[in-house]
């Protein structure tokens, strides 16, 4: 896991190795264990890379690192868990290792595979692969995106990449500039570039999700889809108890591979069913199997807790430990240099966001201060089965406005169990009047009539905005069902990409390495073969995750409806700690100059405006 770059001069200039330092280290936070850079292809290339050891903490896991008589150089940020099994194979083919890494066998794969090695890997990555011999740079991203890689391509004079946008900052020759319409974009909907490889800076893109490219002189620049979902679709058992079992397999396997580690090994625990899960998992195997290469103290449990707010769930975290008997540390935010803070990471993560990630980054600077380098994390799963209100209230519209009056019954059950239990009853009897309202219309002659011509409601809420595509096979979910559209486009192109970026920034910038197991390739393309009501119904989301847990976590979590969610009380800290810095912002001279073309197309609202009702406004404080 480590923060990587390159710059390669196609116009044959030699690459200035201060400058590729200066490049490289940028990125500390992302590799604080060690740092090496190599000018390659008569000087014309320059590889670097900012080290954390996870495996192999010798000097024999340095990169970049070079096999085959140093023809095949690499840079590589990720892991690959299956490795060792690759690299028994390899064994067997001939080939030998100096190291424990699996950087190594990514590069014999490369060697004896080509580029199909890729569908070999399962893990998360993000490299960079020189062959001195072709004279070409390759460069693949794992298939969602966990792994971060962004490049800057000035046809025929050079190509540069690195493991965040801001490290283009001390790259010399480019001038970062923000690309007005896409950071207008970006501020309507914070997830809506992530997923399609734009940035809101100017000419600063991303390799995508399941893509690789090569780069050669004399050629162009362009990404090759090498994973698809649809490819990967199967036959699932046709019972929900088979599914489930089939499911937690899958799931126990994706975290026992994910265990592998020279480091200690933490969760980062919400309380909620996702980390739960993940969480009890972890427990359950380090108690019943043998482990070869695995920490022995991988048991440890972290959360953020916001005593006396609505965000704080300290007392669910508690119930998932006491489940396993395991440890867990209660990690509060610093608030008395809070601003400091946020201004920081701000900085570091260089992205507009919905709300500050302090608290999900003081999960991971806790555990650093701990002595924990690898967090085992439960992210992906809502995305992928209906996990938000939203997509459930699509889905309940959808079918009301489509007349099925039990499926409307059932998502209606879903939707009620996702408010506070407090709440139940009131929203109940008013997706009761809704629907009965809906039925005495629909037994009118003028709505027959009218739902005959218009036909059936069209919704084009999760289609990805209109940007040109990087990909030579872009996704296309336009003409699925709208319950299909909605987890594929949250999953492959809108949130769930956006939330992969924001959590690679609040682990490296603590220099904390994530792992997620339902991330999995296998366990998320066996999901998307499921049918929808083995995701959604009887009450639940996630119901698949729910049913394969069951006798196996905490009976109260697996069942739990309501969630808050990991995030930054905002709305108190706003109204409190920060109050005096949120109004100092608003009278920065330099910022209301950036934000004037902004603001005069959201309606002329200016920072005077804001002020003014802000300090009319009585906030009511949810205790």
């Amino acid at each position: 896991m480590c923060g990587i770059s390159g710059i390669y001069n196609l116009n044959g200039l030699s690459v200035d190795l201060s400058q590729l330092k200066k490049f490289t280290d940028s990125m500390y936070h992302r590799g604080p264990d060690g740092a090496a850079y190599e000018l390659l292809n008569e000087n014309a290339l320059g590889l670097g890379q900012r080290r954390l050891s996870i495996l192999d903490l010798s000097i024999s896991g340095k990169q970049p690192m070079s096999y085959g008589n140093g023809r095949y150089w690499i840079t590589y940020n990720g892991e690959v868990f299956n490795f060792e099994h690759i690299k028994s194979e390899l064994i067997q083919n001939g080939y030998t290792f100096a190291s424990e890494t699996d950087t190594e066998v990514i590069l014999a794969s490369y060697i004896h595979w080509g580029k199909d090695c890729l569908n070999k890997f399962n893990g998360m990555w993000a490299f960079a692969i020189w062959d001195e011999i072709e004279k070409e740079l390759f460069l693949a991203r794992d298939r969602f995106g966990i792994k971060p890689l962004y490049y800057v391509h000035k046809h025929g004079e050079s190509f540069s990449f690195a493991s965040e946008t801001r490290a283009f900052k001390f790259l010399d020759g480019y001038s970062r500039v923000i690309n007005q319409e896409r950071l207008e974009l970006n501020a309507k909907d914070p997830y809506a570039l992530e997923g399609l490889g734009y940035t809101i800076f100017e000419d600063i893109f991303q390799l995508l999700p399941g893509h690789c490219l090569t780069i050669k002189k004399g050629n162009g620049v362009e990404q090759k889809r090498w994973w698809h979902i649809s490819d990967h679709l199967q036959v699932v058992p046709k019972t929900l108890e088979e599914q489930a079992e089939a499911y937690y397999q899958l799931f126990r396997d994706a975290c026992r591979i994910r265990l592998i580690s020279d480091v200690p090994i933490g969760t980062a625990l919400s309380g909620g069913l996702d980390s739960t899960a993940v969480y009890s998992t972890v427990y359950s195997i380090l108690q019943s199997e043998k482990l070869g290469r695995v920490n022995p103290d991988a048991q440890r449990a972290f959360t953020a807790v916001f005593p006396g707010l609505p965000q704080d769930e300290q007392i669910y975290a508690q119930k998932a430990v006491d489940f396993t008997g395991g440890p867990i540390t209660f990690i509060e935010s610093n608030l008395s240099d809070l601003t400091n803070q946020i201004e920081k990471e701000t900085e570091l993560s260089d992205f507009l966001n919905v709300s500050p990630i302090s608290s999900i980054s003081d999960v991971y600077k806790g555990m650093r201060k701990n002595g924990v380098v690898v967090s085992m994390d439960g992210h992906g799963v809502d995305e992928m089965l209906y996990g938000y209100r939203d997509m459930v209230y699509s889905l309940y519209n959808n079918s009301l406005w489509n007349g099925s009056v039990n499926e409307t019954k059932s998502f209606q059950s879903v939707l009620e169990n996702l408010y506070h239990p407090s709440q139940w009853q009131t929203e109940g009897l008013k997706f009761d009047k809704k629907l009965t309202d809906k039925i005495d219309r629909e037994s009118s002659v003028f709505f027959m009539l009218k739902r005959f011509v218009k036909g059936k409601q069209s919704s084009n809420e999760f289609l990805p905005l209109e940007l040109p595509s990087l990909s030579d096979k872009p996704y296309n979910f336009k003409d699925t069902e709208l319950a299909d559209r909605m987890v594929y486009n949250e999953t492959f192109q809108h949130t769930l990409p956006a939330l992969l970026r924001n959590f690679d920034r609040a682990g490296m910038m603590n220099s904390i390495e994530i792992r997620m197991p339902f991330m999995d390739w296998r366990l998320v393309s066996f999901v998307f073969s499921l049918p929808i009501e083995s995701k959604i119904g009887g009450g639940f989301t996630k119901r698949i995750l729910r049913e394969s847990m069951k006798n196996k976590m905490d009976e109260t979590l697996r069942t739990r409806t309501y969630k808050v969610g990991i995030g930054s009380p905002v709305e108190h800290w706003i109204n409190g700690s920060l109050k005096n810095w949120a109004f100092d912002q608003l009278d920065n001279k330099d910022l209301k100059l950036k934000a004037e073309h902004s603001i005069q197309k959201s309606g002329n609202i200016d920072a005077a405006t804001v002020r003014q009702i802000w300090q009319n406004i009585n906030v009511k404080l949810i205790k």
